[in-house]
């Protein structure tokens, strides 16, 4: 699916509220030897969000490094889980994940350990404010606690601003 496309089908689920204030972006690097980029998700046009391509090798070089020697499979699981507990990957990951939550239950979404992913689930408008108030974000990423705050009552006075 092309991106305009994917891009227009995961906003259009976004609560009425918040339609057009969350936008996601993503970027080519065009001068870059490969072309890669980084995908944003901004409020009023301000970065909350940001995974790239280059930051996602960057940080999985550190944590191979660490584990030194060769990797076992375990090993490479393991790193795999711990940048997504971070919220970081390639745009091309992030991208299949969001093709991938346009079929997924909110629960579903809720439970990914994708951050973009959860933080979809919550500016979804199929969940509804008291399910929402049932959400704990204390222990969530950077972006799902703060489009969590937009979703909450309290957080009308943000999207106002």
């Amino acid at each position: 699916m092309k991106w305009t496309k994917l891009k227009q089908l995961v906003e259009a689920r976004f609560a009425p509220e918040i339609i057009g204030r969350v936008q996601i972006q993503t970027t080519r690097y065009r001068y870059a030897h490969d072309h890669e980029g980084e995908i944003l998700v901004t409020l009023d046009g301000k970065k909350i969000y940001g995974s790239a391509y280059y930051q996602y090798w960057k940080e999985r070089v550190a944590l191979c490094g660490e584990h030194g020697g060769e990797l076992s499979s375990e090993d490479e699981q393991e790193i795999d889980r711990k940048l997504r507990e971070r919220g970081i990957a390639d745009h091309i990951d992030l991208h299949r994940a969001m093709f991938e939550s346009l079929n997924q239950p909110i629960e579903a979404m809720l439970a990914n350990s994708r951050p973009l992913i959860r933080a979809l689930g919550i500016l979804d408008a199929r969940r509804g404010k008291r399910r929402l108030a049932k959400l704990d974000d204390a222990n969530e990423h950077e972006l799902v606690r703060c489009v969590f705050r937009l979703r909450q009552p309290s957080g009308q006075a943000l999207l106002a601003s």
